[in-house]
């Protein structure tokens, strides 16, 4: 039962999940969230297309492990422009199988998702048909081995044996890139460490069962066979002055001098050096 859990896991492709401007019910609790205006204003529409475009879709077109697909949570309220700005990004940097972008209207994320999830992988049998499933904010990225380094942990765990059934992996250590500076040259790029945040953290679950954007991420993975993956740093987190959670620079932080040319950051995250 455990080979066939692992050949599983090893095959089976990992489903990213990106909120870009939802208007609706997706665990976030900015101003933001609630108002539409604010959600959908010109200026922060240009600045959230311009850090997916630097962050997350880069990291992701950089995964040593290319067997994912990128689901694109949006709104059919957004601007056309900023629509079709949208579309024009994904399809420069990841080819045209490898992500949907799903507009939706008002309503709640996880239903949302768990839609997609209904329709992409659909059941096979009568046993639970297990989805990959991980994070990624329109704001941040992963390091190039993240998905890799996620199926072999995942791999590790022992397989579901129901549909309420669920596995996680979560990668503790990571940067955060502060951005608050209008100078590029000024960008700060720091170490932290946040176990069971929504970023790096990977789950196991079955296709009619709670998805991702519907569990506690501080909590749920506790309840249910789990790795914290410590190690090398395995996402970044940007800080900005339209951040969507509380996230800011902290004494814990510590610095990375002249991270432009860090060995790590090159090697595992080299979109972050052409900022």
């Amino acid at each position: 039962m455990q080979t066939a859990w692992q050949d599983f896991v090893a095959r089976q492709e990992v489903l990213v999940a990106l909120r870009f401007s939802y208007f609706g019910s997706s665990g976030w609790k900015s101003d933001f969230s609630k108002d539409k205006a604010l959600l959908f204003d010109q200026d922060r529409l240009i600045m959230r297309l311009g850090l997916l475009q630097s962050l997350p879709l880069p990291a992701l077109a950089a995964q040593t492990d290319q067997n994912f697909h990128l689901m694109v949570l949006s709104s059919y309220a957004m601007p056309r422009w900023a629509q079709r700005s949208l579309a024009e990004i994904c399809a420069e940097t990841l080819p045209a199988g490898q992500y949907t972008i799903t507009p939706r209207r008002f309503g709640v994320a996880h239903r949302h998702l768990a839609q997609f999830i209904a329709a992409r992988y659909p059941a096979g049998s009568d046993q639970p048909t297990p989805v990959l499933q991980t994070v990624l904010d329109d704001d941040d990225g992963f390091s190039t081995d993240l998905i890799a380094t996620a199926r072999r942990g995942l791999a590790e765990l022992p397989p579901l044996i129901d549909p309420d059934d669920l596995r996680f992996v979560s990668f503790s250590r990571g940067y955060g890139l502060d951005l608050s500076s209008k100078n590029a040259e000024s960008y700060g790029l720091y170490h932290h460490r946040y176990p069971f945040i929504n970023l790096g953290l990977t789950m196991a679950g079955d296709r009619k069962g709670r998805n991702i954007f519907a569990i506690r991420h501080r909590k749920t993975p506790l309840d249910y066979p789990h790795r914290l993956i410590g190690g090398p740093p395995m996402f970044v987190r940007s800080v900005h002055e339209a951040n969507d959670s509380r996230v800011e620079v902290s004494a814990k932080w510590r610095a990375v001098p002249d991270w432009r040319q860090d060995a790590d950051v090159r090697a595992r995250f080299p979109y972050l050096p052409e900022l």
